[in-house]
């Protein structure tokens, strides 16, 4: 984690979590080209590690997804506003809006 602003694990567009939240990370990329993800990275197999930052290049603003295992729901979005969903494209919706963004159907 060294770099300052750093939260933990660089998750770039080929990092996959195998759930829901890459459908969601995905639609974010194509409408924020700019988007840096990082997933927290812990000290212990126990701890939970299904939270990502989401913030734009090497912004300090940032919005944080929480998500079940595997990146599954419900979805914990975090900003300005909290959001929680089941909903994969709610979410998507929640993560754009805390960016000043809107996502058409």
């Amino acid at each position: 984690m060294g770099e300052p602003g750093i939260r933990g694990r660089v998750w770039g567009p080929a990092d996959r979590s195998n759930g829901p939240l890459d459908d969601v990370l995905g639609g974010v990329r194509r409408v924020l080209p700019g988007l840096r993800v990082e997933r927290l990275q812990v000290t212990r197999p126990s701890d939970d590690d299904n939270v990502y930052f989401l913030s734009v290049e090497a912004g300090t603003d940032h919005v944080q997804v929480d998500t079940g295992r595997h990146g599954q729901p419900p979805f914990v979005v975090e900003g300005a506003r909290r959001t929680v969903t089941s909903d994969p494209a709610e979410a998507l919706a929640a993560v754009c809006r805390e960016f000043g963004l809107s996502v058409g159907s």
